[in-house]
Order: C-alpha cells, then sequence, then structure tokens
C-alpha cells in the first residue's frame, strides 16, 4: 500500500467519533461541554453535530451509554445530562462508613471482600460502596433504546473500555451495527462485541481502589483508564475520520507550575490523589502525540516519491497495528481550570448540595472542608469523589465556557459533520 486508504464514510459525511475521558466526579465537565455542542453550537451550524461512533472510559463510559440511550433526541442530550449533574446529592450517589473506613487497609493492600448488589451479581473490594451509583446509572437510561438507536442509524458504534482485573487486559466492550473489525495486536487489548448494559459501564466506571471491581460474564473488571483512559485506539478501529476528544486533565504552562521546593510534603490523600491522576488522566497526551508523530511520518514517506519506500512503511505499519494507517483529523477540549483546586474551593466553602447521609458521609464532608489545606493539588482525590450538585455545576459551567471560548474552532471542525434542520 503506497499510500492512506480512504476512510470510510457515511454519504458526504466524515464518520466522526466523540471521545469521552474518565475521572469520577470531574466528569461533570463533559457534560458541560455537550450542552454547549447540543445547544449553541448547533444554532450556529444549522442542525445537529451526528456522533457516529460513540466512545468512552469510567465516567465517560457513563455519557457515552447516556448518548447512544438518547441519540434519536440530540439537542435534549446536554440539558438533561447537566441537569442531572446539577441536581447530585453525595449521599445518593455514594455509601461510605465507619466499617469502610476500617476496611480501608486491607483493601489497599489487595484484600478486598466479595458482596452482592443484585442477585448473581457480585462486587470486589472497593473502600466507597457504589450501590446507589448503580441504581442511578440504571434509572437514568433507557437502556432498551442503545439497541434500537444503533438500529435506527442514530449512531452506528458504541465502544467502552474497561480493565479484566484477572488478567490485565483492556477489553473494549462494543455494541456496532458492523461486525467488528480487526482489532489490536497488542496482546493486552482485546474487543469484545455485546449487548451494552449497566453491567458494563459500571465496570468501566469502577475507579481502582476506591470502588467496587463489578463483575461481567463471571470475570471482574475495574475502570479502563488503567490502561486506557482516553480510548482513542477504538474510536479509529471503528473507522473515525475525525475525533473530538473531551479530556479532564488541565494542562499546567510553565507559568502555572509550582516550583519544587514549594510543593507540600505529601500526605496519604496527596499520594493517592497523584496516582489517580496517572492512572486516569495521562493517557490523551501519549495517544494524540503517537497518532501525530504516526500522520508526520507517513506524510513524509508519501511525499518521497519513493513508491518501494511508501510500500514497505506501509507493509511495517499495517504489522505493528493490526490494521492499514489513515490520516485522522482530531480535536481536544480540555479544561482551562485544575478541577482537583475546584473541588478544594467548593469543600472549603462548605456549601454542599446536600447535608444527609449516615455518619461515613457527615466525616467525608468535614475532611472535604480541609482538602487543599497544604496545596492546591491535596484536593485531587476529593475530585474524584465528590459526587455534588455544586461541584457538578461549576464544573458544567467550566466545560460549557471552554467550549464557548472554542466556538470557531469546533465550527471549523464539525461543520461537514451535521444533520441539518429538516
Amino acid at each position: 500500500m503506497s499510500s492512506p486508504t480512504r476512510p470510510p464514510r457515511r454519504g458526504d459525511r466524515p464518520l466522526l467519533a466523540i471521545v469521552l475521558s474518565g475521572g469520577g466526579a470531574r466528569g461533570a465537565y463533559e457534560a458541560g461541554v455537550l450542552k454547549y455542542i447540543r445547544e449553541d453550537l448547533a444554532g450556529d451550524l444549522g442542525g445537529q453535530v451526528h456522533f457516529d461512533v460513540i466512545c468512552g472510559t469510567s465516567v465517560g463510559a457513563i455519557h457515552a451509554c447516556f448518548m447512544a440511550a438518547n441519540a434519536d433526541v440530540p439537542s435534549q442530550q446536554g440539558k438533561l445530562l447537566c441537569d442531572r449533574w446539577e441536581s447530585l446529592l453525595l449521599e445518593e450517589v455514594v455509601s461510605f462508613g465507619i466499617k469502610d473506613l476500617l476496611r480501608a487497609p486491607s483493601t489497599l493492600l489487595g484484600g478486598g471482600s466479595l458482596s452482592e448488589m443484585e442477585p448473581g451479581e457480585r462486587r470486589l473490594g472497593g473502600i466507597v460502596q457504589t450501590r446507589n451509583l448503580e441504581r442511578l446509572v440504571r434509572r437514568m437510561m433507557p437502556w432498551t433504546r442503545i439497541r434500537k438507536n444503533k438500529e435506527a442509524e442514530h449512531f452506528e458504534s458504541l465502544a467502552i473500555s474497561a480493565t479484566d482485573i484477572g488478567s490485565g487486559k483492556t477489553v473494549v466492550f462494543v455494541e456496532s451495527g458492523k461486525p467488528l473489525p480487526p482489532w489490536s495486536v497488542h496482546p493486552f487489548v482485546r474487543a469484545q462485541s455485546v449487548r451494552m448494559g449497566p453491567q458494563h459501564c459500571m465496570a468501566s466506571a469502577a475507579l481502582p481502589l476506591l470502588f467496587p471491581a463489578v463483575q461481567v460474564d463471571q470475570r471482574f473488571y475495574c475502570d479502563g483508564g488503567l490502561r486506557q483512559n482516553t480510548p482513542l485506539s477504538p474510536a479509529l478501529r471503528l473507522g473515525a475520520d475525525k475525533v473530538l476528544v473531551v479530556s479532564l486533565k488541565f494542562e499546567r504552562s510553565s507559568t502555572t507550575d509550582v516550583p519544587e521546593e514549594a510543593q507540600p510534603f505529601p500526605g496519604a490523600a496527596f499520594l493517592a490523589g497523584k496516582i489517580l491522576n496517572a492512572f486516569l488522566l495521562d493517557h490523551v497526551g501519549y495517544d494524540l502525540q503517537q497518532m501525530d508523530r504516526l500522520t508526520a511520518i507517513m506524510q513524509v514517506v508519501n511525499e518521497c516519491g519513493d513508491e518501494n519506500l511508501k510500500r514497505r512503511v506501509a507493509e511495517v505499519v499495517t504489522n505493528k497495528r493490526g490494521a492499514p494507517y489513515r490520516t485522522i483529523k482530531d480535536m481536544v477540549i480540555s479544561p482551562s481550570l485544575d478541577l482537583g483546586q475546584i473541588a478544594g474551593e467548593v469543600a472549603r466553602a462548605g456549601k454542599f448540595k446536600g447535608l444527609g447521609g449516615g455518619p461515613g458521609i457527615r466525616l467525608l464532608r468535614r475532611l472535604a472542608t480541609t482538602a487543599g489545606g497544604g496545596g492546591a493539588n491535596d484536593a485531587d482525590l476529593l475530585s474524584y469523589i465528590l459526587f455534588d450538585g455544586v461541584y457538578g455545576a461549576e464544573l458544567v459551567r467550566i466545560g460549557y465556557e471552554d467550549a464557548r471560548a472554542r466556538h470557531e474552532e469546533l465550527c471549523q471542525f464539525l461543520h461537514d459533520c451535521v444533520v441539518p434542520d429538516s
């Protein structure tokens, strides 16, 4: 093959994918971005952007399933999702009791206990119990409409990633209107065709150590972000020509970095937050850099005029990737503010949406009000579990404003992926 293969197309539109990242309660930011795209941007574009491929990991998996289940009403997606985030009460989402706190050292050392969510549905380990979150996810989405919307071609493919605890492999659960294409040659990545359900969604969203692992078909899974937090690869495997990525990582500039000598002494919460950041937020930049490097190399090869070299390079790339090279256009929207710092500010203000819950939740709120006392980054851990409407509303606002600040870029990137209003 001497040149990139022509990308598959749907009519005269590029095949567009949206890729949603993981990050627990930070996910409200994604809802704000989606609201802007579905409301303000749609007005200027003259119709709704059609996302053919919907991919997500962790909280992004919940949002991906939500988009697929409501793909027939795209104009309502943003508002519905934002309303849900802004109405959250911490005590109605997660459960955290004294027994869970006492069990924390054992859980962190791998001694998690088995529990049962529903008959036949087992959970393993976890410090924060997610029964309420699971019930919320089951109620908030009309799961049967995912397949109906796929069959009606409101979307083509839905993919969410999880980590198989037993094997360490990334498993990409896919519901698609087409047979699965050849997947990665990487031995630790595999795709599995499924009828998407809440168990797949919660498996992807099981934050490591904090949330219990979820059983799916006799195997236990946790957050897909351990190996593939921003699921760029599945979007490409499923044929995307363009990829819109919503990241939850705040990129510090050289002028905003805190000097090393000013960093606080790392306590347990600080270290746990940094570990989760490394697991869940640091993949998207690497994936995009790799894609950009390969694109630049292939462009130089294709411009050199040496047909033999083109063919040899294309063969090597195909063997390494398991699929031919294609040129992909991408755009990334990421937070303009540190979402961990925002969590600390919200918590220290003490203005929680709800004030109920058991002693564990009340203790968590008291601990939250002291978060960030040694520095902005102390609240990173809190930002993953602060499922509170006040924090959610602030992240929705930031996501919306960040998307609005990129209005012209979004218009240019998405103008050929619009279904005009009838």
